[in-house]
């Protein structure tokens, strides 16, 4: 099944622990792994502990990644949970002609770029929230952003112009390039959409209901839930899907995994953060555990043969109605310093838990907020047979899961119960 790649050498940029998920899939496909970034102190890198090889070179020296790469017959390239990471993959493969599944075609300064995306999809005949510029009139509440930066950070909503003013100078600072995006804020469902891409075919893979809590009136919508499939499947299909195709097509992408955080307003899908990449979310597991392929190894098997594998098998397997429900399930944290976590093991051993990605370094965690994305113990992934044993498996890690600070008070935000479609 792996004899294209068996023993292959793969050099990985990164160590941190997401990592140690394609060190993982690249060892059981028999190829050899070698793991690099600047830390030194391989405790900051526990991906280098687990890889056949490690590099104490920072991901970002391309001339000295190069050279290195070239002395040990390094064959492919892969980047995960990251999209600077993603930007230098592409650059080293291009320097060693390697391949990486972020081609010379793709448009990596648009999709990682808030403002070059928007106008991609209205490009492609996507609606998306209507923009203001800096120092025109607004209609609050409004979204502030860095116009180039990924995940939540430098995000702020905004109902008076002074929250405006202080914003702007907040996502700035977030902004490797000075710019920012401000945006109608809408209260619709949410959704993520993931697509595996090859050979320039985009399949629809798997889509899901977020389900959000704000915690607080001036931060973003948190996650606390995830269900597949989505109940608004059926209308992305009828009504979105060909356009996103167009959207996936016009951003240059031919291979690779991306995902979109959307909206849903009426029959419109209204992206506004892609992740070409892959995602934090880890959906991937419930995706294996549900249609019996690994995308992971797709994305390794690009890096080192440059082709994703059979198009019309991956076709047959991708499949977006699942079988049967899945749920992930974060579990966040409010401010505090984790001193004491119970009951993570017992809820590995659950029959119908698939997959417990855990943050790195758990205990002597400083939480500095009372509510924020990046304050997550772990995500929890379940495949049951139905909506009823979802939810008590909810129930049962709610039950189990223990985070105490340095007062022995519970730091876990949220352990409410869903209603699932």
């Amino acid at each position: 099944m792996y004899e294209d790649v068996k023993g292959k050498r793969l050099l990985i940029l990164g160590a941190y622990a997401s990592e140690i998920e394609i060190v993982n899939a690249a060892r059981k496909m028999g190829v050899y792994t070698i793991t690099t970034d600047n830390h030194t102190n391989w405790d900051d890198a526990p991906a280098k502990k687990v890889s056949d090889e490690a590099w104490d070179i920072s991901w970002s020296d391309m001339d000295t990644l190069a050279e290195k790469c070239r002395e040990s017959h390094v064959d492919g390239i892969m980047a995960g949970f990251s999209e600077r990471r993603v930007n230098y993959a592409a650059i080293l493969s291009n320097m060693i002609n390697t391949h990486f599944y972020a081609g010379g075609g793709t448009k990596l300064n648009t999709i990682f770029s808030k403002s070059g995306f928007k106008q991609a999809c209205i490009d492609s005949g996507i609606r998306v929230p209507q923009n203001y510029s800096v120092g025109s009139p607004v209609k609050f509440p409004v979204i502030v952003k860095p116009a180039d930066n990924g995940g939540s950070r430098g995000i702020t909503i905004c109902y008076t112009q002074p929250e405006l003013d202080a914003a702007v100078a907040k996502a700035l600072s977030f902004s490797d390039k000075g710019e920012v995006l401000i945006e109608e804020y809408l209260t619709c469902d949410e959704i993520m959409v993931y697509f595996t891409v090859h050979n320039g075919t985009a399949t629809l893979s798997a889509m899901c209901d977020r389900y959000m809590h704000r915690f607080h009136e001036n931060i973003t919508q948190l996650p606390v839930g995830y269900y597949f499939p989505s109940k608004y499947l059926g209308i992305f299909i009828e009504h979105n899907l060909e356009k996103f195709r167009r959207l996936i097509k016009n951003l240059g992408i031919s291979d690779g995994l991306i995902a979109f955080q959307s909206f849903v307003r009426g029959n419109d899908v209204m992206p506004f953060d892609p992740t070409y990449r892959m995602d934090g979310t880890m959906a991937y597991h419930m995706i294996e555990h549900r249609n019996g392929i690994n995308v992971v190894e797709l994305l390794i098997r690009k890096s080192l043969t440059g082709s994703m594998g059979d198009d019309t098998e991956i076709q047959r397997l991708e499949n977006p109605y699942f079988s049967a429900p899945a749920f992930e399930l974060p579990i966040l944290l409010g401010k505090g310093t984790i001193t004491r976590v119970e009951g993570l093991e017992e809820v590995e051993a659950m029959p119908d838990v698939v997959f417990v990605s855990r943050r790195d370094k758990i205990l002597g965690a400083v939480m500095e907020k009372p509510a924020d994305f990046t304050q997550m113990l772990c995500r929890v992934h379940i495949c049951a047979e139905n909506n009823a044993k979802i939810l008590q498996n909810v129930q049962e890690i709610y039950s189990s899961i223990r985070v105490f600070d340095e007062n022995g008070k519970d730091m876990v935000i949220w352990r409410n119960t869903f209603t699932l479609s």
